[in-house]
């Protein structure tokens, strides 16, 4: 089961918060929190073992055996 996506902080009339510039100091970069992060992962790694699990398409089987054969595509699109 795939973990829930975290709750987004809430944002008065959507407008984003403004970072305070602090001056001669460099700003950080904005990082997602550790549970986006987690979430996302989890569910790229799930999506991806499916996509393990397809066949590989025919049209793009002919691609790969022209060019194993010339090198390159060549004119058999």
């Amino acid at each position: 089961m795939l973990t829930p996506w975290p709750k987004a902080p809430q944002m008065k009339s959507g407008v984003l918060p403004q970072l305070q510039e602090v001056p001669d100091q460099p700003q950080p970069e904005q990082a997602l929190p550790e549970g986006v992060i987690a979430c996302l992962g989890e569910r790229l790694r799930a999506h991806y073992a499916q996509l393990m699990k397809e066949p590989v398409p025919d049209d793009l089987l002919r691609i790969l055996k022209a060019l194993d054969r010339t090198g390159r595509a060549g004119d058999d699109w």
